[in-house]
């Protein structure tokens, strides 16, 4: 949004200088704040390869609402660059979710104080959580709290996602798993390994969020 470029070339690195700085100096934490519906359709692409037809299944979430809290010192020139696109609606690059054809509308910017949350055991968010282990681990676990609307069943989707994370420079990436509340769920961390990748912040009145 504020015009960093992911690479000024089509060659070498997929990620340039600006780009990492950028990277190694933010992290990002997310809410649901709607519920997730998802729409399957099919579309036509044509393969460069052989210029044939073939068609591709995707899947679209309709209406979605997120809280996206970024993590970044209040005193660099990227904060305030960030700050004043978002706030005054101006943008180098347009936000968008996923495909440049879902265009994004942010809305509701604000200034928050944080404090990290040191052990995070019993604490409880409603927020998406970074699972560190590459496979099952039974450092890290939690509860699914009951709904205080009956009418709506708690619960957690685990998605796995390339994981792109700074060190020594660069760009690594790894598959992770991500926990995922919705219909506005909230779970409690019963356990919790060492971290490395991501922190918990107590962001004011917010419930702890998971940044990564």
């Amino acid at each position: 949004m504020i015009g960093i470029q992911r690479n000024n070339s089509s060659l070498g690195s997929a990620y340039g200088r600006n780009y990492i700085g950028l990277f190694s100096k933010t992290s990002v934490g997310i809410r649901y704040e709607s519920e997730p519906r998802k729409i399957t359709y099919f579309t036509n692409h044509r393969s460069l390869e052989n210029a044939n037809m073939k068609p591709f299944k995707k899947e679209l979430l309709e209406n979605p609402r997120y809280r996206i809290f970024v993590l970044i010192d209040n005193s660099s020139t990227m904060f305030r660059d960030l700050e004043f696109s978002i706030k005054e609606n101006r943008f180098i690059y347009s936000p968008y979710l996923g495909h440049a054809y879902c265009p994004a509308v942010i809305s509701d910017a604000q200034t928050h104080s944080i404090d990290e949350v040191i052990d995070s055991e019993d604490e409880i968010t409603d927020c998406v959580i970074l699972d560190e282990s590459e496979t099952y681990s039974p450092d890290f676990k939690l509860t699914i709290l009951p709904a205080a609307d009956n009418k709506k069943k708690p619960s957690v989707m685990i998605e796995r996602h390339l994981h792109h994370f700074h060190v020594d420079n660069s760009l690594d990436s790894r598959v992770l798993k991500y926990w995922i509340p919705v219909n506005f769920s909230l779970y409690r961390i019963d356990r919790d390994g060492k971290r490395k990748l991501s922190r918990f912040y107590k962001i004011d009145d917010v419930k702890i969020v998971c940044m990564f």
